[in-house]
């Protein structure tokens, strides 16, 4: 920021100030609030009345004037005696380093009991001020640091307003054009002071900004020196209150029992007195030690409470401050490092409940004691004596001393225990929040300025000083430090991985051997493939054991840089072991082709892909680490970041080949293509935040990305193992039942045959049990899902940042109870899950629910379909008011839209509503189901489908036809099989005049009963029904059982009764047709035909003297 400017506002300010004074004189604050007071809030019309608004903001342009001058004038009181309070803090700053050096031991060695315990508490009193005056100095402190940028953005914008509102009193008119009035302008005037004034107090901040910053850190490091002095009281004085209490205690505690005449230490009641007084001494001094150290513990978590909520407060001023700003970022990460460690659950409250069972003993017990002073005499043989009278009086007194004194222990011990687990809980609370509270603002801003090509130009210079800054010392000494002074150590180290190495050849014997046996029933087993990934596993093992172990040496040597690559060295191996698993899987005849069945090659196309995903996951390990480790360093990390864009370039390229190389078969292609697209898109979204300067955010996503890639490839050995057990189960039950049935059909078989072993083929995948296998692939989502949520657990909480991005405002109420309800980011993130969710259990859920449930119980035919879809339907409706609900739209404003849609719509879309109401009427009343034969109309088939608008049906002619829903529920239906499949055939015969009707009725029935689908209850009928034209017209009627023996039943039984009457010459009549042809004069003609070789003309001659007969046939078709 230009330094001259402030100097020339100081110099404007006087002449712009006179300038006013001259035509413009400031209302006064009680003025105007009387007049606020007079003024109706609404006009006549009822609306608002804007002269209150007006008002209103003229008050608070008025009172922001005298606040303005008030702390100008503190600014300048300050800058009068800051130099003297500079000196001040140097004085004291001098005085507390000397204070340090002082030894609380001593100076606290003459002091009572008594006093060093109010001492103690004046101490944890004064830390706890202390941290508060820390809290407020470090505030101020970055208050300062950045008051030139908000000094400046204040100013700025206060000199764009003057200028709006002077060219707005030049003018004469408001923001609409029209004319001022005067308490427009009295406010505008008043507006125009406020922001001088403004102007005037950050200038005179910007004045004094050197010297405020310079107080703040000295009262930053007097608050610092303090907190040290505190804390060094605090521990001198915890053993110097254990002493002292020890020492109180002792006479009682540690002290024989009371001095007791000789004559009576021999009486047996006198010596179990006295070991009941020793016992009580015992538990009186283990009382006292846990005390001395619930007390220390106390004060260690009442200190770090303060540090947290110190921290938590300096967290929140530095964010409200610095919001956006790179600064902040820097600022985070170092707090980041300096945040309580959660202690975890301390279980207290067993401890609470048994030290109060222990006090409320031992009050009973001193009740008990008081009630019975002396033995009773039923107890002791002989009369006391006055010397055993004496002797119990004292050991009851001393006893009761006891008591007494461990009752004070345990309550002590209960007050404290009450305090720590309040304290720990409030520690908890705090450090959660503030670790939730800096993961959002750090995941959420960014952490490096933009890529740019001055960023490129830089780039070489600042790769070289970062390579040179680099801390290789420290690495170097570390590591001798871990060669030098701990090399049996490190042989400890080499021992495991050594052990593993000489049994790799064995493991690999077995592992072959057991690869030979897949195929062949006597020697495979579903124990096969765990063994050999058991036996794969300690193959790769040893490399990356001992890069585990040197990492964990490393990490115990001091140095920053020493411990971020033991964290490094310890991802590396991690990633090592999971690629050299899956490259020793994928080899040539190994267990993904042998045992998995999986196609040798796809498996050398992934084993080289995954080499060049694995080698280029190498560094992006390292930089996870190093992020983690040291977070503060990412913002002037060049090398990581330019390792991060090659890397995830490569990955972008090599790991979508890994997808689609993946040989699943139960995977479509919708989702190989949703897997490549994700492969892709992950990358290119790091390398994007990359380079818009959320480098930390990407280096983040990274690890998480990472381990969901180590899920993924334990999710799919697991899977692939899963079907590889069910197959091998499935193909030893289809072995042993062919065994069974051919032992059953030839009993004795030769032993030479029974020794002949032959590789049976492998059962096809499809033929294992899909329940099971459906089964476990739950099972394995749940899990793997889990793990998952644990990995991105802490992205999880970084998305609440989400809930304070507000996009819009839904209104609530009416009236003066109306209130807005803000519409965020978050919302719209969680209606889109909700979404998903929904479209994912309405795609599955329904299924999964037939498969598990209701394929497993005796329900009637269409019942299952009908609860799958009903299901549907509750799960998209649920969904869809879920959804609408986070976006601010709840069922009480949506219930009228609602009402209003579904009245114009029922209108306007009358028949699809009618479809949809009867959808639903006909799954609930079921007047038909799935695989039902009906009639409706003219239409015949089988209801395949009943969807919300039409149903489907295939008819006999395997064609599909959509049937509208409102039909089954206003038209005439016929269900062939809804309650009873059985249905009757009505078949017509016509028999020739002069037929025997006995035999007649015999060919009928016996053809009837000689049909095997021909049911006997209800018996076949044969009726005589009349006398036709030509036909003595009989009927059969019969019943089968099934809709679909009705036209083979026919079939069969007309043939047969064709056949019988043919073998009993009984003839079949058919329509026939006497025509008798005359001519004009009356005479009768006969026709006569001529054989084919003639012209084919048929001539109607006259007839001879008998009257000729010609029976012409005619065809019923």
């Amino acid at each position: 920021m230009d330094r001259r400017l402030p100097l020339v506002l100081l110099i404007l300010l006087p002449v712009l100030a006179m300038a006013q004074s001259a035509s413009f004189t400031l209302p006064g604050v009680g003025d105007l609030q009387k007049q606020l007071t007079e003024t109706n809030d609404k006009q006549s019309d009822g609306t608002q009345n804007p002269e209150k608004e007006q008002l209103k903001q003229t008050l608070k342009f008025r009172e922001e004037i005298d606040s303005n001058q008030k702390k100008i004038e503190e600014l300048k009181r300050f800058s009068n005696k800051a130099a003297s309070e500079r000196r001040q803090l140097n004085a004291e700053l001098i005085r507390l380093r000397q204070q340090r050096e002082t030894d609380w031991s001593k100076h606290y060695a003459g002091e009572t009991l008594e006093t060093l315990v109010q001492t103690l508490v004046n101490e944890l009193n004064a830390l706890e001020t202390n941290q508060e005056d820390l809290a407020d100095a470090n505030s101020d402190l970055t208050r300062t640091q950045t008051l030139p940028e908000q000094a400046q953005n204040v100013i700025s914008k206060a000199m764009d307003r003057l200028d709006t509102i002077r060219s707005r009193l030049n003018q004469g008119i408001d923001e609409d054009g029209e004319p001022l009035s005067e308490l427009q302008t009295r406010s505008l005037n008043t507006e125009i002071s406020a922001l001088e004034s403004r102007i005037e107090r950050y200038n005179q901040e910007l004045a004094i900004v050197d010297k405020q910053q310079d107080i703040a850190r000295l009262r930053q490091q007097s608050d610092k020196q303090k907190q040290l002095i505190i804390e060094a009281k605090l521990d001198a004085l915890q053993p110097l209150i254990n002493e002292r209490r020890l020492n109180q205690l002792e006479p009682t505690a540690k002290s024989p029992d009371t001095d007791l005449p000789t004559s009576v230490l021999d009486h047996p009641q006198v010596k179990q007195a006295m070991a009941k007084n020793s016992q009580l001494r015992e538990q009186l001094a283990r009382v006292s030690e846990r005390v001395n150290s619930r007390l220390r513990e106390a004060v260690t978590t009442k200190t770090e409470l303060d540090k947290a909520r110190s921290l938590s407060s300096t967290v929140n001023d530095q964010i409200r401050m610095l919001d956006g700003s790179l600064l902040l970022s820097r600022i985070l990460y170092e707090q980041q490092k300096s945040l309580p460690q959660d202690q975890g659950e301390l279980n207290l409250e067993k401890e609470i409940s048994n030290t109060r069972l222990n006090q409320f003993e031992i009050q009973q017990a001193m009740q008990d004691l008081n009630d019975a002073p002396l033995p009773s005499q039923a107890k002791i043989d002989a009369p006391l004596s006055p010397a055993l009278e004496e002797a119990f009086a004292l050991l009851r007194e001393e006893r009761l001393a006891i008591y007494d004194q461990l009752d004070q222990e345990l309550s002590r011990q209960l007050a404290i225990l009450t305090r720590t687990q309040l304290s720990h809980e409030q520690l908890r609370k705090i450090t959660r929040s503030l670790h939730n509270t800096i993961s959002e603002q750090t995941f959420w801003m960014p952490s490096n300025q933009p890529l740019s090509f001055e960023w490129l130009g830089k780039l070489p210079k600042e790769l070289m000083e970062q390579l040179k800054a680099i801390p290789w010392a420290d690495l170097q000494e570390g590591t001798s430090e871990l060669l030098t002074r701990k090399w049996a150590w490190l042989i400890g180290l080499i021992l495991p991985a050594a052990l593993l190495m000489l049994i790799r050849n064995k493991l690999k014997s077995r592992i072959d051997t057991m690869n030979k046996d897949v195929g062949f029933l006597r020697r495979d087993s579903q124990a096969h493939t765990p063994l050999s990934l058991l036996y794969t596993f300690l193959i790769a093992a040893p490399f990356p054991l001992f890069l585990v172990l040197l990492a964990a040496g490393l990490w115990v040597q001091p140095g920053t840089f020493t411990s971020v690559m033991g964290a490094a060295m310890a991802q590396v191996a991690l990633l090592w072991l999971v690629f050299e698993v899956l490259y020793r899987l994928l080899k040539n005849n190994g267990i993904a082709q042998r045992q998995f069945r999986w196609s040798r090659e796809y498996n050398q196309q992934m084993r080289r892909r995954l080499l060049v995903t694995g080698l280029a996951l190498i560094p992006l390990t390292l930089l996870v680490a190093f992020g983690d480790q040291w977070p503060a360093q990412l913002s002037n990390d060049r090398l990581g970041l330019v390792i991060m864009m090659v890397a995830m370039i490569t990955i972008m390229v090599s790991l979508p080949w890994v997808a689609q190389s993946y040989p699943g078969r139960h995977y479509s292609r919708t989702m190989r293509t949703l897997a490549t697209g994700l492969c892709i898109l992950a990358p290119l979204t790091l390398i994007v935040l990359t380079g818009v300067g959320y480098y930390y955010t990407s280096v983040r996503l990274t690890g998480h990305m990472i381990y969901s890639l180590y899920l993924i490839a334990l999710w799919i050995i697991l899977d692939a193992t899963a079907v590889r057990g069910l197959a091998v189960a499935a193909q030893r039950l289809s072995y042993k039942r062919a065994v069974a049935q051919r032992e059953a059909e030839q009993k004795e078989e030769t032993s030479s045959a029974e020794a002949v072993e032959v590789e049976e083929p492998q059962l096809d995948l499809k033929q294992v049990n899909e329940q099971s296998l459906r089964l476990i692939r739950l099972a394995l989502v749940a899990v793997i899902g889990l793990l998952v949520y644990w990995v991105w657990s802490d992205v999880l909480y970084a998305l609440a940042y989400t809930d304070n991005i507000v996009l819009w405002e839904t209104a609530e109420g009416t009236g003066q109870a109306t209130t807005t309800s803000p519409i965020s980011l978050g919302d719209v993130m969680t209606s889109l899950i909700i979404g998903v969710v929904t479209f994912l259990l309405a795609s599955n859920l329904p299924g999964l629910l037939e498969v598990l449930v209701l394929s497993r119980l005796d329900l009637r035919q269409g019942t299952s379909y009908a609860t799958t879809t009903l299901l549907s339907y509750v799960i998209v409706a649920s969904g869809i008011i879920l959804t609408l609900g986070a976006l601010g739209l709840s069922w009480d404003k949506m219930q009228w839209l609602v009402a209003a849609l579904g009245v114009g719509l029922g209108f306007g879309l009358q028949e699809i509503f009618a479809n949809f109401i009867s959808g639903i009427i006909l799954l609930f009343e079921r007047p038909i189901r799935i695989g039902d034969v009906i009639t409706i109309n003219n239409l015949d088939g089988t209801v395949s489908r009943i969807r919300i608008r039409a149903t489907t049906l295939i008819d006999f002619d395997r064609k599909e036809i959509l049937v509208p829903n409102k039909v089954f529920v206003t038209e005439r239906l016929i269900n062939w099989s809804l309650s009873d499949t059985v249905t009757r055939i009505i078949l017509k015969v016509g028999f020739a005049y002069g037929s025997d009707l006995q035999k007649c009725r015999d060919i009928l029935l016996q053809a009837a009963k000689e049909n095997g689908r021909v049911l006997h209850d209800p018996e076949p009928v044969v009726l005589f029904m009349g006398f036709g034209a030509s036909t003595l017209d009989h009927e059969l009627r019969v019943h089968v059982d099934n809709i679909n023996d009705r036209l083979a039943a026919t079939d069969e039984i007309n043939r047969h009764i064709d056949a019988m009457c043919n073998e009993h010459g009984v003839e079949i009549a058919f329509s026939q047709l006497d025509i008798h042809i005359r001519n004009g004069n009356g005479e009768q003609l006969n026709l006569e035909t001529h054989s084919a070789e003639d012209s084919g003309d048929t001539t109607a001659r006259p007839s001879d003297a008998n009257d000729g007969k010609s029976n012409q046939t005619k065809d019923p078709k």
